[in-house]
């Protein structure tokens, strides 16, 4: 399954609406990028790290292989944006310590459930890529979209966007509260 912009515009409206009524600080934006406007969602998160790890799958946990001093929080940068390529949302993230620096994409690794790992390195790569972003024009990382429209036909949903960021979600650390299934 596939969606209109028109229809992922109504969807991330309502997602955005109800975002707001649960306290989970999903925005809506718009910009201008080449003459058309774009209609996307962008939500922060800043996540304290853990000074002494103790579980290198907790997604709470810094690297502390940096030059400077163990950073004291990341800030993840989320935006689901619709892929005029592939007809469906698409998850775009970028990540940074306190001190400023950029996650490496084995810090990112690190947060990704086991799940969704395998040994085979070249993984990595086929599942997150780093790619300019298509409205900022910045490098962020962004979750293959390849299959979203095989999710999107397996859901039976109000809002597409709920089913969807509920699966990609996690492989870039980011989950729903469990409110949200309240509108599915």
């Amino acid at each position: 399954m596939t969606l209109e912009f028109e229809k992922f515009k109504k969807l991330a409206n309502k997602f955005a609406s109800i975002s707001l009524q649960l306290g989970d600080e999903w925005l809506i934006k718009t910009a201008k990028r080449a003459g058309t406007e774009n209609t996307y969602l962008e939500k922060r998160i800043i996540k304290p790290c853990d000074k002494e790890p103790q579980n290198a799958s907790n997604f709470d946990e810094c690297s502390d292989d940096l030059e400077f001093s163990s950073p004291e929080y990341t800030v993840f940068v989320y935006h689901i944006i619709y892929s005029e390529s592939y007809s469906v949302p698409v998850l775009w993230f970028t990540a940074h310590h306190s001190n400023g620096k950029l996650l490496s994409l084995e810090e990112l690794w690190k947060i990704i459930p086991n799940c969704f790992k395998n040994n085979d390195s070249d993984t990595k790569w086929n599942m997150l890529t780093q790619q300019e972003h298509p409205i900022l024009g910045i490098p962020y990382f962004t979750v293959h979209p390849c299959y979203t429209s095989d999710l999107l036909s397996a859901c039976c949903s109000k809002n597409y966007i709920i089913s969807w960021l509920s699966a990609i979600g996690p492989v870039a650390g980011l989950t729903l509260s469990l409110e949200y299934a309240k509108y599915i």
